[in-house]
């Protein structure tokens, strides 16, 4: 992830929005529903899913914004959770919620998503919310989160696809001019990103133009 989002102003000012709003239940919920037809419960329920990793899992969060999903992490959760993103900016915001009651080895890395400096098999849970379809090259992205999976692990994400909600499409068509998005795709596109990945989708699930997928990595 590049473009706009490499970029300290951007990221501090239409970044630090969409962080703010997420964390904002009603206005998450308006957002959504306005820009891809989608139900705020599905992303947060679709999140949730670190909060119930059992203790001395490792999770990496990838691009973690803000810190949304690290918001999820259950108190007195024993888990290393590693919040990636190319933005400082957005790093720096993440930082802020680290809640005090919270038992997790929470590391912050700043790295582009294509080329991680991550060992190979070193995380139980990959999560990347919100940013597939903000990737100039998505299917390099997938790659590089399923090498970073041990196997058995898991790869939870959402992505918005093509085709779906003619006012998405063209929010995202502007943003893409912009450097805010990536190539549009249509579901037969994501799936074959992960299983050139290596990866085997157990769940699918449609919200508006989102499509949520929890995909493993074959054990061995």
């Amino acid at each position: 992830m590049g473009g706009a989002w490499n970029n300290r102003l951007f990221a501090a000012s239409v970044g630090a929005f969409y962080d703010w709003a997420m964390q904002q239940e009603r206005v998450a919920a308006g957002y959504l529903r306005l820009i891809v037809g989608a139900s705020a419960a599905d992303l947060f329920n679709a999140m949730d899913v670190v909060g119930e990793m059992p203790d001395r899992s490792a999770i990496l969060d990838v691009p973690c914004g803000g810190g949304v999903t690290l918001r999820r992490l259950r108190p007195g959760q024993h888990v290393r959770y590693v919040a990636a993103d190319i933005s400082p900016t957005m790093l720096q915001r993440a930082r802020r919620h680290v809640r005090s009651q919270c038992n997790a080895t929470v590391e912050f890395v700043q790295c582009n998503i294509e080329h991680m400096p991550f060992d190979d098999d070193e995380f139980d849970l990959v999560v990347c919310f919100s940013g597939l379809h903000c990737l100039p090259n998505p299917a390099a992205a997938v790659t590089e989160m399923a090498r970073c999976l041990r196997p058995g692990g898991r790869l939870v994400a959402d992505v918005a696809i093509g085709g779906r909600l003619r006012r998405t499409d063209v929010f995202m068509a502007f943003g893409r001019r912009a450097g805010i998005f990536g190539p549009s795709a249509s579901l037969a596109d994501v799936r074959r990103w992960l299983a050139d990945a290596g990866l085997t989708i157990n769940t699918e699930h449609q919200s508006g133009a989102l499509t949520y997928i929890s995909a493993d990595r074959p054990a061995v």
